[in-house]
């Protein structure tokens, strides 16, 4: 990153240097299976093979992870990542690499995860892991894909209770219940949680700097956060018109709260009393709800229909309040900012295919509309004196109407070749109202191309082609205001979606000794990417700011440890990414914001069966961030972080787990340069912020019924 100061730059490639070891490590490890690992027959026999590049998991497979929900089985599939979908425009391009029932989740809020939570392990009968074809519109670009395949008609239902300790002593609750069960003729899966948490800071330091590294101020700081949330949801299947009917609904409330203290020494260190006190109250409170409906028919020789519909609603307020007292007892400055945001969003989907056969064709529309409603205040009061600040687009409407045809074809050339093509046509319009107007039109086309091919029953190659319209969030449209970092953003109504060409070439690899290897490269080319700049108002704020490229690989590996190590098995996630964008401000070549690499977590585990216990560690590696605004780099390193736990199902047959995170505590420094006027102007002073995260036990007792 060219763009950062010599500091910067020794910090983050002295972190990419460190980190050089994780991938050949993992390459290593699974090139080591046949000696590291060993046949378990009692495994072994429960895997069944299946036709069309299918491993089947049997439910029994599971048994001496004690799952308590299917989450927790597709977290114990060797050598299987989920896939949550990213954040693109359109419901296929979201896809995930999870099915329920062959089909995808028709839900967007909570996420994949929270869906897999919902399902009671017992309620599961088998897990299907499928590498090559599939059904285009359900788990578009994925070269793995897991279906959960649940019992029929049955009654079961698993619930959780947590005690978590924070570095602080506080302790504080978390419970959870789900059942399934047949209610007529429908059969139901109802989830309920709730959770309250603290996050305290046991260290924090903010140091601040001239542009000639003299101390100015140096500030102990507290910053106690708390987040807590209820939410209810449900989903509804039944039979209905010759086809199966899938109602999905979710609703709750989430709130945010902080409250920061800071006592100020002017440029001096901490001695005797401080010279002023800065007090911030951040909070931030939504109601959310989702409703979905999707109905399936199988019509004629694998011929199917699939129509669906969603709708969802946010109804967030968000306020803060900066008071500054300089001498303490006096207060000389407050600002205050209120914000209120209303997204709500439609969406629905045909689709008309084929399920089996050599040649699978698909072909459908969607439709969707979406809608923002954003309304914020800011004002500033000093010695008495209040006066109202405005930004661009304070208050404004946003409204877009998206229109979306496709058509995919799955051709399945031989048992050991499968082509994957498509091509999908968006158009959209954009307006804006309120303090700022503008609309704007806007026409996609988006193909896709995938070929694989497998070699034999332990390894496959695929290479793929995806070209993706990023999903606009429309808070960039309206103004905002940070008042911890004391940074106002206005507004942008000109904004359009990113677009982005991804070319991969994945391998999957299995050997017999129960080891499993997905690795995978990849080159993305976006355009029009979304970063900070001048807006035409003269505000800072979001833009499409130029061309992008961003590239790196991505690994999974799962490795059994049980010829040394009975029960023993290492599973490891990485992924290394590094990006190049021309920065419009200083026509240097930087990363983009907000990129983290490395990506980097080991996990072991050893299942002692015949005890009923099990234990482990986990490890994630230090990883580089930074955020690039006008007249400001913000990045930050993380620490490593370590983790243990040990389980049991030895007591009243229920499974408890005691677990303990951020072992030794997390160091989360942050560094902050300023420049005058711009990022291509000079350096005007920086802000060093020495965070530490304590320790946090957790207590969870869980069961199924």
């Amino acid at each position: 990153m060219t763009d950062l100061p010599i500091l910067g730059q020794c910090r983050f490639s002295s972190r990419k240097r460190a980190i050089g070891f994780a991938l050949p490590m993992v390459l290593t490890l699974f090139l080591a299976s046949p000696i590291l690992a060993q046949v378990d027959p009692a495994d072994i026999s429960t895997i069944a093979e299946a036709p069309s590049n299918t491993e089947i998991y049997p439910r029994s497979f599971f048994n001496k992870f004690f799952p308590q929900t299917a989450l927790e089985l597709l977290q114990r599939v060797p050598g299987f990542g989920i896939q949550g979908g990213s954040d693109v425009r359109g419901f296929a391009g979201g896809a995930g690499n999870v099915l329920v029932d062959q089909e995808r989740p028709t839900i967007k809020a909570g996420g994949l995860e929270d869906f897999l939570m919902r399902i009671p392990a017992d309620a599961v009968e088998r897990i299907e892991i499928t590498r090559g074809a599939q059904r285009a519109g359900e788990t578009a670009g994925q070269s793995i894909v897991a279906n959960v395949v649940r019992k029929p008609d049955i009654i079961a239902g698993t619930w959780s209770a947590e005690l978590e300790r924070n570095s602080d002593g506080l302790v504080y609750p978390r419970g959870e219940v789900s059942i399934t069960a047949p209610l007529g003729a429908w059969t139901t899966t109802t989830k309920l949680n709730a959770f309250w948490e603290q996050f305290p800071f046991t260290k924090f330091d903010r140091r601040t700097f001239d542009a000639d590294g003299e101390l100015v101020l140096f500030e102990k700081e507290t910053l106690p956060s708390t987040l807590r949330d209820a939410f209810i949801a449900t989903e509804a299947k039944r039979l209905l018109g010759g086809g199966s009917l899938t109602l999905n609904a979710r609703f709750g409330n989430s709130r945010f709260y902080r409250e920061t203290g800071r006592d100020g020494f002017i440029a001096r260190l901490p001695n005797g009393a401080p010279d002023r006190r800065t007090d911030i109250r951040f909070d931030s409170e939504f109601w959310e709800g989702e409703l979905s409906a999707d109905w399936t028919k199988t019509v004629r020789d694998d011929w199917f229909v699939k129509v669906l519909g969603l709708g969802s609603f946010r109804d967030s307020e968000v306020s803060s309040l900066n008071t500054v007292e300089e001498p303490i007892g006096s207060p000389t400055s407050i600002s205050r900012f209120e914000a209120s945001r209303f997204p709500v969003e439609l969406l629905t989907r045909g689709t008309y295919g084929k399920l089996d056969g050599k040649l699978r064709p698909e072909v459908g529309v969607e439709l969707a509309y979406n809608r923002l409603d954003s309304e914020i205040a800011f004002q500033f009061e000093d010695s008495g004196v209040i006066t109202p600040i405005d930004l661009p687009a304070s208050d404004v409407t946003i409204e877009e109407f998206r229109g979306e045809a496709f058509a995919n074809l799955t051709w399945v050339a031989s048992p050991k070749w499968t082509v994957e093509a498509g091509m999908a046509v968006e158009t959209s319009d954009i307006t804006i109202g309120g303090d700022a107007e503008g609309d704007g039109s806007f026409t996609f086309v988006k193909p896709s191309l995938a070929v694989t091919q497998k070699f034999s029953d332990q390894f496959q190659l695929r290479a793929a082609i995806r070209r993706s319209v990023g999903q606009l969030d429309f808070n960039d449209f309206a103004a905002s205001a940070n008042a911890e970092d004391d940074r106002l953003l206005g507004g942008n109504p000109k904004l359009g979606p990113d677009q982005t060409t991804r070319a991969s070439l994945t391998a999957d690899v299995r050997a017999k000794s129960g080891a499993a290897l997905n690795i995978g490269a990849f080159h993305e080319w976006r355009e029009d990417v979304l970063e900070q700049v001048i807006l035409p108002s003269g505000a800072f704020g979001v833009a499409n700011a130029g061309s992008a490229q961003v590239y790196g690989i991505e690994a999974n590996a799962s490795l059994p440890l049980t010829r040394f190590i009975p029960g023993g098995l290492l599973e490891a996630d990485v992924t290394l990414r590094n990006s190049s964008f021309d920065d419009p401000l200083t026509g240097m070549t930087r990363n983009i914001t907000e990129l983290r690499d490395p990506l980097i977590k080991i996990d072991f585990r050893q299942d002692l069966t015949n005890l009923k216990v099990a234990w482990g560690v986990g490890y994630e590696a230090p990883y580089d961030i930074a955020f690039f605004f006008v007249d400001e780099i913000d990045a930050g390193s993380p620490s490593s972080g370590w983790t243990a736990f040990i389980e049991t199902t030895r007591f009243f047959g229920v499974k408890s787990q005691l677990e303990v995170r951020n072992i030794g505590g997390r160091n989360l420094p942050r560094e902050r340069l300023f420049f005058e006027p711009t990022r291509a102007g000079a350096l005007t002073g920086s802000e060093f912020q020495d965070r530490q995260r304590g320790a946090f036990v957790k207590l969870t007792i869980s069961d199924q019924f």
